[in-house]
């Protein structure tokens, strides 16, 4: 690059910082998501949280397949699986049976040894 192209984008990244900064004088906190409440339920909520121990899992794939059938059960919020551990970690905001959670992953060829 020549030095004027250099000066040139000096300068510019410049006017971007500076209008970056003055736009944050823009933000409103009214306008921030309300971080008291999440999905409906007040923060720090009773939450129940059960941990699967499942035999079968071999790779990335699989634990990618068995956190989207634990996601998609009514009530659950997140599922953290490891293939390494051979666990999956369940968190939920209603109460969800063992037998179901056991059913809907060994409809998928895996098998649940133990759920705490």
């Amino acid at each position: 690059l020549t030095p004027m192209f250099g000066a040139a984008a000096m300068s510019l990244s410049s006017f971007c910082v500076v209008s970056n900064a003055l736009r944050l004088n823009l933000f409103k906190k009214d306008e921030c998501i309300d971080e008291t409440k999440i999905n409906g339920n007040e923060k720090g909520s009773i939450k129940m949280t059960k941990t699967m121990v499942i035999e079968g899992m071999m790779c990335g794939h699989c634990e990618a397949r068995v956190k989207k059938i634990l996601e998609e059960i009514q009530g659950v919020e997140s599922a953290e699986v490891s293939h390494e551990k051979g666990t999956a970690i369940v968190t939920a905001s209603d109460d969800i049976s063992d037998e179901t959670l056991k059913e809907v992953v060994e409809a998928q060829d895996y098998k649940v040894t133990s759920i705490n």
